[in-house]
């Protein structure tokens, strides 16, 4: 289900940019257009989170990996459109209440679907080597790259040569206000977008230009992304309490300060146990509290305006805290064992219990039982080896204990010409709430849609 529903958020990307042509032409970008075509990007917006959401739950739990995002060039060309939709989400809005905004709205209607048909062209020309693609094919794949040479030229020819941008648009005379504060996190998003971008087609020229291959790995784009991610959390606090004039900025008043070193402090206490100790990542777990925080707050003081944002933007903030509290509290433990052994590791003890093989229609079945004392936690777990005769093919299907605040994964594949088994066992914290907090972002933009706000 995952290719089809990411498809649909792609294909939502075509209309948003078909209007916008459209709008050029018939010199129509204004606040009305604005407001028709915002329906267009939540429902594409909606369907490419699902979308997302859904290949990195197909990862993590059939790539026996252990892992739900591995910088992977097909989970980058899928996540690109989506941080060019969230910017143009943001941006469409000042241009429906602000009449601003309208020549980078459309910048950012073109970029989307661009990078939309780009993501379409890596995928299904076979350029990328990845477990993501499917149906590699170079015959359609370079009809895919003519068809978007094409409209590129086609909406920068419309852009440029036909579009008057209004000279009545409203502007911004003030330092900071909601307006600077969308612009500021949609430079962001831009940044991020770009990081992402040339580590994902980096080593697809530098291969046509040298024959040299090289994989860019999480370690480039954390040192890319990590510092500038604080800012970003921090701006999308605030912003979204800022009034759209004018805004005081005494009202950034010191119970915000306050807030802000105390989840830093917090941060320290979190991670003061770990082999994470650094200033970068205590600011960073800091940084997402004080968004926690603030979103959370929202839902108290202003009770009936904007819920829709309030969910996507403290979902958002349950995401990110998610997502780094699982980085800095996972534990891998990787060894090969017999049937019958057992394996300590620093209070963890594994116990190959027992194997069976059962004949499936078109595969074997291997299924081991391992019995796993976790700090006076016990669990069995079940991994399954899945042999394949027509072709030939070893496949792992992982087994996975789910709790509320953790997951106990194991996966065991084959040791060649052995009677040894290699396992791994994984303990994820906070898996669960970073798929619930992905469909509450989701569920947002939803509500948006239906109550129109």
């Amino acid at each position: 289900i995952h290719p089809p529903i990411l498809y649909l958020g792609y294909i939502g990307s075509s209309i948003i940019f078909s209007s916008s042509l459209a709008a050029i032409i018939q010199n129509y970008v204004n606040n009305k257009w604005a407001e028709n075509i915002k329906t267009w990007i939540l429902l594409s917006w909606f369907f490419l989170t699902i979308g997302i959401m859904l290949g990195s739950i197909w990862a993590y739990y059939e790539l026996g990996w252990g892992g739900f995002w591995f910088w992977d060039p097909v989970e980058n060309v899928s996540l690109m459109p989506w941080l060019c939709l969230t910017a143009l989400l943001h941006s469409i809005i000042v241009l429906q209440k602000r009449n601003s905004l309208a020549t980078w709205t459309l910048i950012l209607s073109i970029s989307t679907f661009t990078l939309s048909m780009s993501g379409t062209f890596l995928v299904r020309s076979g350029i990328l080597n990845s477990v993501h693609t499917f149906a590699n094919d170079p015959k359609r794949g370079l009809f895919i790259l003519i068809f978007l040479f094409f409209l590129i030229l086609l909406s920068l020819f419309i852009f440029f040569i036909l579009y008057k941008p209004n000279i009545k648009e409203t502007q911004n005379n003030f330092f900071f206000n909601k307006e600077t504060s969308i612009l500021i996190n949609n430079l962001f998003m831009m940044y991020f977008l770009s990081s992402i971008l040339i580590g994902t087609v980096y080593p697809i020229f530098l291969e046509v230009i040298t024959n040299e291959k090289i994989s860019v790995g999480p370690p480039f784009y954390q040192k890319l992304l990590t510092p500038f991610l604080i800012p970003f959390l921090i701006i999308m606090a605030i912003g979204p309490n800022t009034k759209w004039i004018k805004h005081n900025l005494s009202l950034i008043n010191v119970k915000l300060i306050l807030l802000f070193f105390f989840c830093v402090l917090i941060s320290y206490f979190i991670i003061i146990k770990t082999d994470s100790r650094n200033l970068l990542t205590i600011i960073l777990i800091g940084s997402t509290l004080f968004l926690f925080f603030n979103t959370a707050k929202d839902f108290f003081v202003k009770k009936h305006t904007n819920l829709s944002q309030k969910i996507s933007h403290f979902s958002f903030s349950l995401l990110v805290l998610s997502i780094i509290l699982n980085g800095v509290f996972s534990s891998e433990i990787i060894t090969n064992i017999k049937v019958g052994e057992k394996y300590n590791y620093q209070g963890v003890s594994i116990s190959f219990e027992k194997i069976n093989t059962y004949k499936k229609q078109n595969y074997t079945s291997v299924i081991g039982t391992f019995k796993i004392n976790d700090n006076n936690n016990i669990i069995y777990l079940k991994p399954e080896l899945r042999i394949f005769n027509k072709p030939i093919m070893i496949t792992s299907e992982a087994d996975i204990k789910t709790t509320l605040l953790r997951d106990n994964f194991l996966v065991m594949n084959l040791v060649k010409d052995d009677d040894f088994y290699n396992i791994r066992y994984q303990v994820k914290p906070f898996m669960l709430w970073i798929w619930l907090s992905t469909i509450l972002i989701a569920f947002g933009g939803l509500l948006k849609f239906y109550l129109r706000e």
